[in-house]
């Protein structure tokens, strides 16, 4: 089974907002894994020499520990494909974000 498709089946993605921008919650429904969190902040145009028209927020950190883990421990995950599982998580991470912005 692929891991994203792992993650999309098994966990419930929440989107909220506080006084520093916006987090994207991944919540694990059987509780075995604790919440994973990627958060956002509001993107400023003097970070990039292009106009930011398409990303409204970019991400500034991510705990994904948890998710490691589980992988490692019960999936057979090796540490050659965090990198690719951290790229996963975060397009994914970014798609709800814009689906969350874009109605």
């Amino acid at each position: 089974m692929d891991m994203l498709e792992y993650i999309k089946e098994n966990f419930t993605p929440t989107v909220t907002e506080d006084k520093n921008g916006m987090k994207v919650i991944l919540t694990n429904e059987s509780e075995v894994v604790p919440d994973c969190v990627i958060w956002f902040e509001p993107a400023k145009r003097g970070w990039s020499k292009k106009p930011i028209s398409n990303n409204q927020y970019i991400i500034v950190d991510a705990y994904l520990l948890p998710l490691f883990e589980f992988f490692t421990k019960y999936i057979g995950v090796s540490e050659d494909d965090y990198q690719d599982l951290r790229l996963n998580v975060i397009h994914y991470s970014m798609d709800i974000m814009d689906k969350h912005l874009n109605g």
